[in-house]
């Protein structure tokens, strides 16, 4: 028996519970909601909150307060601080970061249980995908992770990257199908982390290709064509390259995981002849039975781009929609972008998308959602996070026996991610108006798109009050990206892997900013109504203004 069979005989019972739980949403919800107070009665937030008197949903929703990551904040400083028994009975493992609103990072906390509760999730889409795809482990996996510590608090508990984390302690039955060792993803240079996965992938049978954001996936296969040749001669010598920039202790590792493979070398010199010296991963890798990635929302530009790659013939699946905070849905399939609500690992609340503000919203459950309509999302999951709002919108797209199926549609403020930097409207107000003030700039209007390319990148349309020197400006640009990387943890990790693109200011004339509103009035929208945004969402916002003057740092 190989593998996959293996795995799928394996997961078999666990997709059978699954399946028997989608068809009673409300039952399944109920029992892992009594199970969360069950478990966490006896904490600070449990007996604040009376978990012990909590029998029922509606208990629950009249007892428990709706919250955010800053209501909770206080309490997961606490575990930061070495408390334990504070939001749940677990043991802190792990804190993953990600970007906060307010700029500070949120530290989500990971623990044994809520790391349990994640991998059933990931057992049930490993075993829908390999049900379609059974060769998926004839070859090695190449998964690219962030590295699990990028810190430690004052009790030595890690925070990082939970994707990292979940990499380190790969049960030992699949660890060796991953063809990247750990130790390549703690490399801080990126040129010489994506060096070492090329040098490593390129010599390898490689069957899947799985990372979070195709934005990377595509990354990695520009950078083939500039570092082919020296990694096909380390290829053939069984060595790596002396100008790769990595501590002593992660080269040696990996060192000693390399032989001289001529054979594969010429191989590659001979793929790369066929092609007019192009090597493009189709033919470097003919087995490829997957990607695996997101494919919604905004990074469907990237997934365009990889016919030139991988051709046509290649399935690409969508992780479904999860986060620091939550694993939570389970696509069955290839197509789109969907997948089945993870019923039975965390307990879900929705509000209609336009009823959010309202005082008299409405918090309904899986069973009570409509196909087509869109929701905000309140989680309340294992590791501690109640009635948490985390303020992504949901699309409902049907139903899975009796359970919806859900696509992620964006965030609910205003927020831009195409590399999975989320970056707020308040970060950019934050950021340009701190750089203004450090050089004595006045602005009368700014705002920020996403300008598209090989590598994307944040422009800002500024207006300026007073005349400015070029070199001013140049500044100004260099203290809005200063700003930016104090504010978002993940903008700052997306500009040093180069899958974010150095910002530029793009200056228009005097007067532009009110000529925009007065064309819009005369179009008919009211004076009172017209809000220039600092982060536009319209890709095509930009096209409203004349740019004088176009500064890169």
């Amino acid at each position: 028996m190989n593998i996959a069979s293996y795995a799928v005989k394996t997961y078999f019972l666990k997709a059978k519970s699954f399946e028997r739980a989608t068809k009673d949403p409300l039952g399944s919800q109920e029992r892992i909601l009594a199970e969360f107070m069950r478990r966490n009665k006896d904490t600070t937030y449990g007996r604040k909150y009376g978990f012990t008197d909590i029998h029922s949903i509606a208990d629950y929703q009249r007892r428990v307060p709706l919250s955010n990551y800053e209501t909770l904040r206080p309490y997961i400083d606490c575990l930061m601080r070495g408390e334990s028994n504070t939001l749940t009975i677990d043991k802190t493992l792990l804190f993953g970061v990600t970007s906060g609103t307010m700029g500070k990072p949120k530290y989500i906390p990971v623990t044994e249980y809520s790391r349990k509760k994640k991998k059933d999730v990931m057992d049930l889409w490993a075993y829908y995908a390999l049900k379609d795809h059974p060769r998926l482990f004839d070859g090695k996996i190449l998964a690219i992770v962030s590295p699990e510590r990028e810190g430690f608090t004052i009790t030595n508990v890690p925070f990082g990257s939970e994707s990292g984390h979940a990499y380190r302690n790969l049960p030992r039955l699949v660890r060796d199908l991953y063809v990247i060792p750990y130790e390549v993803f703690e490399i801080t240079d990126y040129d010489a982390k994506y060096y070492c996965i090329l040098r490593i992938a390129m010599e390898s049978n490689i069957s899947t290709v799985a990372t979070l954001n195709p934005s990377t996936i595509l990354l990695l296969c520009q950078k083939i064509e500039k570092i082919k040749d020296e990694v096909i001669e380390d290829i053939r010598r069984g060595t790596l390259s002396g100008k790769v920039n990595i501590s002593g202790e992660i080269r040696k590792k990996i060192e000693s995981r390399l032989r001289p493979n001529p054979k594969r070398a010429d191989e590659l010199l001979e793929i790369a002849r066929k092609r007019g010296g192009e090597l493009l991963p189709i033919d470097m890798w003919p087995n490829l039975e997957l990607i695996e990635c997101w494919k919604g929302g905004s990074v469907g530009v990237y997934i365009s781009h990889f016919v030139k790659y991988f051709g046509d013939k290649v399935a690409i699946r969508d992780f479904g929609y999860l986060s620091s905070e939550a694993r939570a849905s389970i696509p069955v399939c290839d197509t789109g972008c969907c997948g089945v609500l993870a019923i039975t690992s965390n307990f879900y609340e929705f509000v209609p998308r336009y009823e959010m503000e309202r005082q008299d919203r409405r918090f309904l459950l899986a069973h009570q959602l409509n196909t087509g309509e869109e929701y905000y999302v309140i989680l309340t999951t294992p590791g501690g996070l109640y009635r948490y709002n985390i303020d992504d919108i949901i699309r409902v797209t049907g139903f899975y026996n009796n359970t919806p199926i859900i696509e992620f549609v964006q965030k609910g403020s205003i927020v831009s991610s195409v590399t999975g930097e989320k970056v707020y409207e308040m970060q950019i107000n934050e950021a340009v108006n701190r750089a203004a003030e450090l050089i004595g700039a006045d602005l009368q209007f700014y705002s920020a798109f996403v300008e598209w390319g090989s590598v994307p990148r944040y422009a800002f349309l500024v207006e300026f009050m007073n005349d400015l020197s070029r070199e001013n400006k140049v500044a100004l640009l260099k203290h809005i990206e200063i700003e930016l990387v104090k504010l978002n943890v993940e903008y700052d990790v997306k500009r040093r892997s180069q899958r974010l693109g150095s910002p530029v200011l793009k200056v228009v004339p005097q007067g532009a900013f009110e000529a925009y509103r007065s064309k819009r009035v005369c179009q008919g929208c009211h004076d009172g109504q017209i809000k220039i945004p600092k982060l536009a969402t319209d890709a095509r916002f930009h096209e409203n203004f004349k740019i004088l003057e176009e500064i890169n740092a």
